[in-house]
C-alpha cells in the first residue's frame, strides 16, 4: 500500500473521533451537556469515567490527523501544514488533561482551534468544494466565538462546530481517495 492510500485511510477514520466523543459523553454520570460543556471536560477524572478513553482519543486521532495529512496532502500545502499542527495540538491535549495540567492544557489545545478550522476552509477552497468551504467558514466563526468566550452557555456547541466538520470532511476525502485508488487499480 502506498503512502497516499495510507494517508487516505487515516483520514477516512477521522469521523470515528466524533463517535468516541459521543460514547464517552454518554457515560458521564452527572449532568453533561454537549452544548454547554467543553470537550476537554470529558478527559477530567472527576467528570467522566471515560476520561482515559477521551484523552487517548485525543492522542490517537491527533496522530492519525497529522499522519494522514503528511502522507496524503500534495496540495494545498498550507492546509496540510495546518492539519499537521492541529494533529499535534490534539496529541498534546490528550497528554496534558485539563484536571492534571490546566495551564499546559489551555496552551496546547488552543492551536487546534486556530489551525483546524482554517485548514478546513483552505482545503475546501483548494478543492473548489462549496460544502467543505462553507463548513470551513462555519468552523472559523465558531472557533473565534469559542476562543473569545462570546457565548459561554454554548461553549461546547461552539467547540464542536469548530472541530467536528473537519473530521467529517476529512473522512469523506479519505473515502473518496480510497475509492479512486481502488477504481484505478481495478481498471
Amino acid at each position: 500500500m502506498d503512502t497516499r492510500r495510507i494517508g487516505a485511510l487515516l483520514r477516512a477514520a477521522q469521523p470515528l473521533y466524533i463517535v468516541v466523543e459521543l460514547l464517552v459523553a454518554a457515560v458521564v454520570p452527572g449532568p453533561y451537556s454537549l452544548a454547554r460543556d467543553t470537550i476537554s471536560q470529558l478527559g477530567v477524572v472527576a467528570v467522566s469515567p471515560g476520561h482515559a478513553v477521551m484523552n487517548g482519543a485525543f492522542v490517537l486521532f491527533g496522530t492519525t490527523l497529522a499522519l494522514g495529512a503528511a502522507l496524503s496532502d500534495r496540495r494545498p500545502r498550507y492546509a496540510g501544514v495546518l492539519w499537521v499542527i492541529a494533529g499535534f495540538s490534539s496529541i498534546a491535549t490528550g497528554l496534558a488533561p485539563l484536571d492534571s495540567a490546566p495551564v499546559a492544557h489551555l496552551v496546547v489545545s488552543a492551536p487546534v482551534f486556530l489551525t483546524q478550522p482554517v485548514a478546513l476552509l483552505l482545503t475546501g477552497l483548494a478543492l473548489r468544494s462549496r460544502v467543505a468551504a462553507g463548513l470551513g467558514i462555519v468552523s472559523v466563526v465558531a472557533s473565534v466565538l469559542f476562543l473569545l468566550g462570546a457565548v459561554p452557555d454554548l461553549a461546547g456547541a461552539l467547540e464542536r462546530l469548530a472541530l467536528w466538520p473537519g473530521y467529517v470532511v476529512l473522512g469523506v476525502l479519505g473515502v473518496r481517495t480510497l475509492a479512486r485508488a481502488s477504481a484505478a487499480s481495478a481498471g
